[in-house]
């Protein structure tokens, strides 16, 4: 009996002051990405789980005709350039009004606009990665026929990793930004150091918890997706 109450002694004041939460692993950057423009994919070479640097080129779209328009509208702002040029040296001799050379300068304005949509059009061909990370999700095969606001491929940076930790409402007072805690993750059965960065700015009224944000130190085994139990001292 004695023998009882010491080993309990010692166990309380760890089972009060110690505090657990569930965590799940998210990435900060994140995305899906869609076409702008419609056409034929004529490359598209990463697959599911595929690595990828940044500005590599993810997904290309057969550009063959948004080319050709942008050529042809470049011929259009040319002629219109010469027709300024024109009317600029008709003007000296009083034999064009303003109007024509208003209206022809207006012209050049016009194509100048209309080749600058054509050169984003060209540009948006080939789709390249905005940061470093892997293919969560291709969502498009070579050689199909997509529209605009077609999904394309989903991408995810796995090394830029925060902590979404669920705790009760109650415990926001015991805890402030910047404070440490150790995460176990489960599916690799480590613990890493972690610090807050956030709380939400609201209490869910149902379960009356909130969630806080938590930057997480670099494991390379760690990977978005993956749970955990949040231990605080």
């Amino acid at each position: 009996m004695i023998k009882k109450l010491i080993i309990g002694i010692f166990i309380l004041p760890l089972f009060l002051f110690s505090k657990e939460a569930r965590t799940v692993i998210e990435s900060v950057d994140r995305t899906l990405i869609s076409s702008e423009i419609g056409g034929n994919i004529v490359f598209i070479p990463k697959n599911n789980g595929d690595y990828f640097k940044k500005g590599e080129t993810l997904v290309k779209i057969d550009c063959d005709v948004y080319k050709a328009q942008s050529d042809k509208i470049r011929v259009k702002r040319s002629l219109a350039s010469t027709k300024v040029n024109k009317n600029k040296q008709l003007a000296q001799y009083n034999t064009v009004g303003k109007f024509e050379i208003e209206t022809s300068k207006l012209e050049l304005q016009e194509q100048d606009m209309e080749l600058r949509i054509a050169n984003i059009n060209v540009k948006r061909c080939e789709i390249k990665a905005p940061f470093s990370g892997r293919i969560v999700q291709k969502l498009v095969r070579k050689y199909q026929n997509v529209k605009p606001q077609d999904q394309l491929i989903e991408i995810v940076n796995s090394d830029n990793l925060e902590a979404k930790v669920v705790i009760p409402a109650n415990w926001i007072n015991e805890f402030k930004v910047n404070d440490q805690f150790e995460i176990k993750i489960d599916e690799i059965n480590e613990i890493v150091k972690a610090k807050i960065i956030q709380f939400d700015s609201v209490v869910d009224s149902k379960s009356q918890t909130i969630n806080i944000r938590a930057r997480i130190e670099k494991n390379e085994k760690i990977i978005p997706g993956m749970s955990g139990t949040a231990l605080f001292k």
